[in-house]
């Protein structure tokens, strides 16, 4: 099973959005501009992002209607006739936006699709919930695979962030609820997992025909960074230490290892900093900025807060100086890095204005007709004899 969506259109879609960019840089003109989308034409209904949120919110107004009408229908019924019908409803919608609103209407993150795939989710989900009695780890497994599926299907980039979170929290659920020694090592163990579902993201944005899911892939790095950097902040351990694992400390107490804990705080966001930098890689560059933050106010929030218009003025001052510092050196481009906006990283490697020409002087050469035959001239160079 591939997404519900032309991989041909969708290869054509990027780029065309990719060539808007080439001439608004005026990398190219209007008329090569013209030409390149010609070439790759697309008949997804594919709205700017307003008219996409506008769509969206008439949707769930229009379903809302729907959904009212349903619940009168099995509403007087037991309880297992509510889910097994909320079960089929859910499921009866992701057939629906698939065969009529994708295959037939060609919509593609239309917002009425967005609309409809949530809308699927929630009653799929729903449904099955009420089957198990909302029995807990069932239902976390089970809404995995349907958000797994939606993110997969429909290249949906919420449903992949909810079904990583589901993951995250299932785990760390049923750690907790061993107790003991399993509670004490949850930091260690969701370092253990993330560390290697990011260098698997990682590895499969990297092949070509898994490119239609690079966004999902880039939402996982992101959110897999984040849950590494957070088992190990010390604030985090701290706070869930005390409020749920019922750790007691006294006064100038602290937790056990708390050196690691704060060595992990420093070094996590620095180890970010440093690949993000020498690899120019912009996820965990963007991730390791966002982290390093909280560092700063992890220890500030144990340090206290005396004063706190004098520390924000110093930091802000500080940023401000490196940001600006930062700007004027990056002018030109130094080792990969440039404050310009330029073409966006997945064109670096390819030869741009090969493919311009290629699109743009391609479909105009001269068709020779392989019946004209040359009977060859009596005079050097000269093509044709004097009977011609």
């Amino acid at each position: 099973m591939r997404s519900a969506y032309n991989e041909t259109w969708l290869y054509n879609l990027e780029v065309i959005k990719e060539t808007k960019r080439w001439l608004k840089a005026k990398f190219i003109e209007k008329v090569q501009f013209n030409v390149i989308v010609e070439a790759h034409a697309t008949s997804f209904y594919h709205p700017n992002f307003i008219i996409r949120i506008l769509i969206f919110v008439a949707t769930l107004l229009g379903l809302s209607g729907v959904t009212g009408l349903f619940a009168l229908m099995i509403l007087d019924t037991n309880q297992v006739v509510i889910s097994i019908g909320c079960l089929l409803y859910g499921i009866g919608s992701f057939v629906f936006v698939d065969r009529v609103i994708i295959k037939n209407s060609k919509h593609y993150k239309s917002g009425l699709t967005e609309a409809l795939i949530y809308h699927a989710c929630g009653f799929t989900i729903g449904g099955f919930a009420g089957l198990i009695d909302f029995s807990i780890v069932p239902v976390l497994l089970f809404s995995i695979v349907v958000l797994s599926f939606a993110a997969y299907r429909y290249l949906d980039l919420l449903t992949t962030a909810v079904a990583f979170l589901t993951l995250a929290y299932l785990i760390f659920y049923q750690l907790y609820a061993f107790g003991g020694f399993f509670q004490q090592i949850i930091p260690f163990a969701f370092i253990l997992i993330f560390v290697p579902i990011y260098l698997l993201s990682k590895k499969g944005k990297s092949k070509d025909q898994l490119s239609i899911w690079n966004n999902n892939f880039i939402i996982i790095e992101s959110l897999s960074l984040l849950i590494v950097y957070l088992a190990g902040n010390y604030l985090v351990v701290r706070e869930l230490s005390v409020n749920m694992m019922d750790l007691s400390l006294a006064e100038g107490q602290d937790i056990p290892f708390a050196f690691l804990f704060y060595g992990l705080t420093v070094l996590i966001p620095v180890a970010y900093l440093y690949v993000g930098i020498n690899n120019k890689d912009i996820v965990i560059l963007r991730t390791s900025l966002l982290v390093l933050v909280f560092s700063v106010f992890t220890f500030k929030y144990y340090q206290g807060f005396d004063h706190p218009e004098i520390t924000l003025t110093i930091f802000g001052i500080l940023l401000l100086g490196i940001t600006l510092l930062l700007f004027n050196y990056l002018k030109t481009i130094r080792n990969g890095f440039t404050r310009e906006d330029l073409i966006s990283e997945k064109w670096t490697s390819m030869n741009a204005e090969a493919f311009i020409i290629s699109q743009t002087l391609g479909g105009n050469q001269v068709k020779v007709d392989d019946s004209f035959q040359g009977k060859g001239g009596e005079f050097g160079g000269g093509g044709s004899s004097g009977s011609f």
